[in-house]
């Protein structure tokens, strides 16, 4: 499907010591660059609870308001996701 890189999202998951972080640029894609640098970030200590909330605040700044819900939800999903099945890492 033809599209343009605004088009696309990037989002990253892992875990450290004390704490999960979440990493999401609005301008994903292949040719994201480097992300530490641009990507918004969102940290969740250990045994607590991610909100849509949260996400919207902390993640979607830089996202078109008609995307927001969907994304945040996207986002919770992927975060359960990942702690159910133990992950360490996902990109």
């Amino acid at each position: 499907v033809a599209h343009k890189q605004e088009e696309e999202f990037y989002v990253c998951l892992h875990s450290l010591r004390y704490y999960d972080e979440i990493l999401f640029y609005h301008e994903g894609g292949v040719d994201v660059g480097d992300v530490d640098s641009k990507a918004e970030k969102m940290q969740l200590p250990t045994g607590t609870d991610i909100t849509a909330e949260a996400v919207t605040q902390n993640l979607l700044s830089k996202v078109p308001a008609e995307k927001k819900a969907n994304l945040a939800s996207f986002i919770m999903s992927l975060y359960k996701f990942y702690k159910d099945l133990h992950f360490a890492y996902l990109e």
